[in-house]
């Protein structure tokens, strides 16, 4: 497994940006940021990373369409799709699109860097599995949990966020108690 040493954060929203290069700087990761995918496939020709945390939502180009092309640049990097808004399709989207991992803000640092770390195995590693890992239960676990507090608890507003009929949350719901 390689250590985390250099990464590139990818987020339109400058508060957030520079709270997680301050976490993760205090960590001892030499951090670099940007506004846009551009931004940050400029940054990535001067200087290789060991993680790519991206943003979904970005002015001009998605995190999506930036996976491939962060990928290409970098491939060794351990890629991470970063969302407030995320739900299985986009999970099984970034995935399919060569992102390691796929995380819902807030993150705490710790767990970003946890769950990275899992994932930044030897090349011959990477080279023998036929595809990341995607824990699929988890994301259906941090929607719902999401979805409940933007609703405020309401049941069926928190359906209605995630496009699910009432009584189908409400099953999820007692099976994750």
């Amino acid at each position: 497994m390689r250590n985390l040493e250099n990464a590139l954060l990818v987020d339109d929203d400058h508060a957030f940006r520079t709270t997680l290069q301050s976490a993760l700087r205090r960590r001892g990761i030499h951090t670099r940021t940007a506004a846009t995918v551009q931004e940050g496939l400029i940054l990535l020709e001067d200087e290789s990373v060991d993680l790519v945390v991206l943003d979904h939502r970005l002015p001009q180009a998605d995190g999506l369409t930036g996976i491939p092309r962060y990928r290409e640049a970098s491939p060794e990097a351990v890629i991470v799709m970063l969302t407030g808004h995320g739900d299985i399709p986009l999970a099984v989207d970034a995935i399919r699109r060569g992102a390691d991992l796929f995380l819902t803000k807030p993150i705490e640092v710790d767990r970003l860097l946890a769950e990275a770390r899992n994932v930044a195995i030897d090349d011959k590693a990477r080279a023998r599995l036929s595809a990341p890992s995607l824990n699929l239960e988890e994301i259906e676990k941090d929607a719902i949990s999401r979805a409940m507090r933007q609703s405020g608890g309401v049941v069926t507003e928190a359906a209605k966020l995630l496009g699910i009929d009432r009584r189908t949350l409400q099953r999820k719901l007692r099976r994750m108690d």
